[in-house]
């Protein structure tokens, strides 16, 4: 039983380092896709196909541990003022967004508009869409700095607010915090780990 048992949990450890692997392959017309079932990549685009490797851990930032108190009003999505090269911008706090995105504004008034884009896809609720990939030097969040940092350029929704968004915080950021949500107080924190 204990054989059984064993070799089960290395079947598994087996296929959960197998199912781990993600390809990055670039089409014709230089769209950037990912998967992680090679067999999908068209043949003529499979030998260029990188395999990407391990998840590696996003750069430290600045101790510091200090809580910043965030924007949160009933009704409306969480805020924090972030700077990007000494430009200060409006981003919602998204845990649902894998990556952080800038809308192209954002990135003109910070200086970046002349970096090397590159073109890649994002899925979302509404479906799908092309974007563009820059990689931002340093972005100042809640005394935290985290950089360099790869950010989706894409224009966002415009939305009825008093004071415009230029952006959406994702996981890839906020792996440097702790959220804590108090919605009974109306109090959010970003604490940097």
């Amino acid at each position: 039983m204990v054989r059984l048992w064993v070799a089960a949990l290395a079947v598994c450890l087996t296929a959960t380092a197998a199912a781990a692997q993600l390809y990055r392959w670039t089409d014709g017309e230089g769209t950037v896709h990912y998967t992680a079932d090679p067999d999908t990549i068209p043949p003529a685009f499979r030998d260029a196909a990188e395999l990407l490797s391990a998840p590696q851990p996003r750069p430290t930032p600045t101790p510091g541990g200090e809580p910043t108190e965030l924007r949160m009003s009933p009704g409306a999505p969480i805020t924090v003022a972030a700077r990007l090269n000494g430009v200060p911008l409006t981003l919602v706090v998204d845990t649902g967004a894998d990556r952080t995105v800038l809308s192209p504004s954002a990135i003109e008034r910070a200086g970046l508009d002349d970096q090397s884009r590159r073109p890649t896809q994002i899925v979302g609720a509404t479906g799908v869409t092309t974007a563009t990939l820059v990689t931002v030097p340093l972005l100042d969040v809640a005394g935290a700095r985290i950089g360099p940092l790869t950010v989706i350029v894409h224009a966002l929704p415009s939305v009825d607010r008093a004071e415009p968004v230029d952006g959406l915080l994702g996981r890839d950021a906020l792996d440097a915090f702790t959220l804590t949500v108090d919605a009974a107080s109306g109090r959010a924190t970003l604490t940097p780990r």
